[in-house]
């Protein structure tokens, strides 16, 4: 009988807040079904386990989005407005990440998980994009399209240079971080997407993949397949 390889374990960050009124950790099942089809095993992952005993049991990380701003104070800035910040989630993630590049596990940031990889990259963020630059996109809801770079992780996982992307955020990337490149835009000139130089299996994307056609969530086939060569 032939070797049968093992599925890879791919852990993904939870939001937290209540159900029935009790604390609770959950996640959209779009990502474990956008995992689960692309031949990973998805696990929940807390901020009530020790990060690297946690790290060193996943083969793969999704950073998910979800209704929370990253807090500006964590790339120098004051608030310019009223935000949303769940630091400890935050943190969480933030600890999550760096023990993930210590080593060498696949990353996929999404939405706010984009952002999160920017941030601890040094980079910034727009607090609002209404607020803080001029454009005729929402980036709050529906879709708009993008470009994608060439000779990038992205471009050789979609095979083209435009795409369409779903979008419901309200914060954004504005400078790259060190080591930072950016891998798609929005015609707004919005940065869309990133990758780390120095880690060639980090990709952060600021739309969510989990809930679009079989085509962009090749994304998280590119994931799996990646931690799949560390088994």
């Amino acid at each position: 009988m032939g070797h049968e390889k093992k599925s890879p374990f791919i852990g993904i960050t939870a939001d937290a807040g209540e159900i029935n009124n009790r604390p609770s950790f959950f996640i959209y099942k779009a990502y474990t079904q956008a995992v689960e089809n692309a031949g990973g095993i998805p696990v929940l992952l807390t901020d009530t386990v020790k990060v690297q005993g946690l790290v060193e049991r996943i083969d793969g990380l999704v950073i998910t989005g979800g209704n929370f701003d990253i807090s500006p104070a964590l790339y120098g800035e004051q608030p310019i407005m009223d935000l949303q910040t769940v630091p400890e989630r935050t943190a969480f993630e933030a600890a999550v990440y760096m023990e993930s590049l210590k080593r060498g596990i696949p990353v996929l940031g999404v939405c706010g998980g984009c952002q999160l990889i920017n941030v601890i990259a040094g980079g910034t963020l727009y607090q609002d994009i209404k607020a803080q630059m001029q454009t005729n996109l929402d980036h709050t809801k529906g879709s708009h399209g993008v470009t994608v770079e060439s000779n990038t992780i992205l471009r050789s996982i979609i095979g083209q240079d435009r795409t369409t992307v779903n979008t419901s955020h309200h914060q954004a990337v504005k400078a790259p971080g060190k080591d930072i490149i950016v891998s798609a835009k929005a015609d707004d000139g919005i940065i869309e997407a990133v990758e780390h130089r120095d880690f060639p299996h980090i990709l952060g994307v600021q739309w969510h993949p989990e809930r679009m056609g079989e085509d962009m969530r090749q994304i998280y086939t590119w994931l799996v397949a990646a931690a799949q060569k560390r088994i």
